[in-house]
């Protein structure tokens, strides 16, 4: 924030005038008590009431002063420097607290402005809505006053916060700790479910989906992707998590080959559920091209057109077939992972309906309590394709759920999506986003740039999906200056009075002029405190709030047990062997 410059008294003017009238008041008043204490203790005539009298007769002599109107002076000098002392440590204690962008939180929003994210508003709501126990997601604590900003159980948000800068502990974590219902939570790393598992496990069971080893689980359940695909349109659905999850960012698709790859792709999904395949199935039938297999499988299902399609298909040119089952290829890539497949497909001699193992129903899921963490990583061999799969899975079935229970769910379900353009690379979320609010499908979007999200949805759609959030959290560490300049232009500017004064041969004048500066300039945006967050929310002005970690709230002890039980303990280094001391040679003397 830039400071105007502006003439008139400044700030070490006016500590000095508050300085001397704060002397002023300690002394005389400091001596009047000491005067009239001294002289009830000495037993002699009490001096005069008036504080003016007083002064004048101790200056003439004409009221005496006690040996103990001295030791009551001594008594309240030392008490006046005790309490100074006290208060300038607090004052250097909490000045150790504030942050460097503290001082714009004045010109923020503070107060009424921000009652409906305020812990009566947001209880209100949760009251409307019958949801019992914690009224919200706890964004901060307001810079200026210290009143709690809540999210409340039916506003989406969307955040932007650059890499370490406490996103998991100070937003991830505390909205999985206070959810009412059901969670799905996204991450690529293991330190969300450590922190919040052994909480959640109290609540309902918990599911670990970890194709990638990122957490250690074991495949002890699995989920059947084909059953999500009950006709055209869902394998069409599933088809595009795979060709959106599979595609480098970046790059743009083939006018060709792309729609056509996505074709058979989706007509083999089809096929492989209708037939209670695997969905190993599918990536046979593109290896091998000219399986009939799938074709008859839909022609017995009457699925005329798809059947038709796949045999024109494989009646191409071999140029143009060996392209299009190529890029296919390319596309469900993370299916011959062995590890991602432990998650995905029956185990070896298993089919989809004797696996002995527990299978996820994201329809049962949608009517519980329970948590699932969904984990997975960018780069090569990515299994972003199925986690985007399984999560929006879920969010069809809570979407079924909710219009069969009147149109919104009985509890709200919150969608803790962190890492949304790596783990979930939800391409239709910006058109879903701004109606899943009011269905009590809780989204908290979280993205590590502007960039990130117009990578994934294009620059279009990320304005949308930005413009739908309810509560908007900036937490610092990015440095793309068009994002963090339309933010600035967001936040707004201030407005203030400048007074100058002038001198003239007729004497002073005082002038009076308005003007008005950005509340947040980029470098102030840019290097924005640890610690820190400026919210967004419809209906309010920017707001500074200090953000909340889970070791300073209500969980902290809880959250501890849960990493002390799931964290994985640092192996302990084998013993290295000491060699046995060498024989002594008999031919050698000493």
């Amino acid at each position: 924030m830039s400071a105007p410059n502006r003439k008139g008294m400044g700030l070490g003017d006016a500590l000095l005038v508050w300085f001397a009238i704060g002397f002023i008041v300690v002394f005389g008043g400091g001596t009047y008590a000491a005067a009239h204490l001294g002289s009830l203790m000495a037993g002699i005539k009490a001096p005069p009431a008036h504080p003016i009298d007083l002064i004048a007769g101790l200056v003439k002599g004409r009221v005496p002063w006690p040996v103990q109107s001295t030791v009551a002076a001594a008594l309240m000098a030392g008490l006046v420097l005790v309490l100074a002392i006290v208060v300038l440590v607090a004052w250097r204690k909490g000045a150790s607290k504030r942050a460097r962008v503290d001082k714009a939180a004045r010109y923020l929003g503070r107060g009424k402005s921000l009652a409906a994210f305020s812990e009566k508003g947001a209880k209100a709501t949760a009251d409307r809505l019958g949801v019992t126990g914690t009224p919200g997601i706890v964004v901060g604590k307001v810079v200026s006053t210290g009143q709690t900003f809540i999210q409340s159980w039916e506003d989406l948000s969307l955040d932007i916060w650059g890499p370490r800068t406490g996103k998991s502990t100070s937003r991830v974590m505390p909205a999985i700790l206070d959810a009412p219902g059901a969670v799905v939570s996204t991450s690529n790393k293991r330190d969300v479910v450590d922190g919040t598992r052994g909480v959640r496990e109290a609540t309902g069971p918990v599911w670990v989906f970890d194709p990638q080893k990122i957490a250690q689980e074991e495949a002890q359940w699995w989920w059947n992707p084909l059953s999500y695909v009950t006709d055209e349109e869902k394998a069409y659905k599933l088809t595009q998590h795979f060709s959106v999850g599979s595609r480098v960012p970046g790059s743009k698709p083939d006018a060709y080959f792309d729609p056509k790859a996505e074709d058979i792709l989706s007509s083999y999904f089809l096929a492989a559920a209708l037939g209670e395949l695997p969905i190993t199935q599918v990536y046979l039938w593109v290896t091998e091209q000219v399986s009939r297999g799938p074709i008859n499988i839909l022609k017995e299902h009457d699925y005329e057109l798809q059947y038709k399609g796949l045999e024109s298909t494989l009646e191409l040119a071999d140029k143009q077939r060996d392209g299009i089952f190529g890029t296919a290829e390319k596309m469900i890539q993370c299916l011959k992972s062995r590890n991602t497949l432990r998650w995905v497909a029956p185990t070896r001699g298993a089919t989809v309906t004797t696996d002995a193992r527990r299978q996820f129903n994201p329809h049962a899921f949608a009517a519980s309590q329970e948590t699932i963490y969904i984990l997975s990583k960018e780069g090569a061999g990515s299994a972003s394709p199925l986690t985007t799969a399984l999560t929006v899975a879920i969010a069809e079935a809570m979407e079924e759920r909710a219009e069969r229970s009147g149109g919104r769910l009985p509890k709200p379900a919150l969608f803790a999506l962190d890492e949304l353009a790596n783990v979930v690379r939800w391409a239709a979320l910006p058109d879903q986003f701004s109606h899943y609010g009011s269905k009590g499908l809780i989204v908290m979007g979280i993205l590590q740039s502007w960039s990130q999200g117009v990578e994934l949805w294009g620059e279009a759609n990320m304005r949308k999906i930005w413009s739908a959030a309810n509560v908007k959290v900036y937490g610092g560490g990015v440095a793309e200056e068009g994002f963090l300049r339309a933010l600035s232009d967001l936040i707004g500017d201030y407005s203030y009075t400048s007074v100058s004064v002038s001198s003239g041969k007729s004497g002073s004048s005082r002038s009076r002029q308005e003007g008005k500066e950005r509340i947040f300039d980029v470098s102030n945006l840019a290097e924005l405190d640890r610690g820190r967050a400026v919210v967004l929310a419809s209906g309010a002005p920017a707001t500074l709030v200090r953000t909340m970690p889970w070791y300073t709230g209500r969980h902290k002890d809880a959250v501890e047990a849960s990493i002390k039980k799931y964290s994985p303990r640092p192996e302990e280094p084998e013993p290295v062997p000491v060699p046995a001391a060498p024989a002594a040679n008999p031919w050698v003397t000493g």
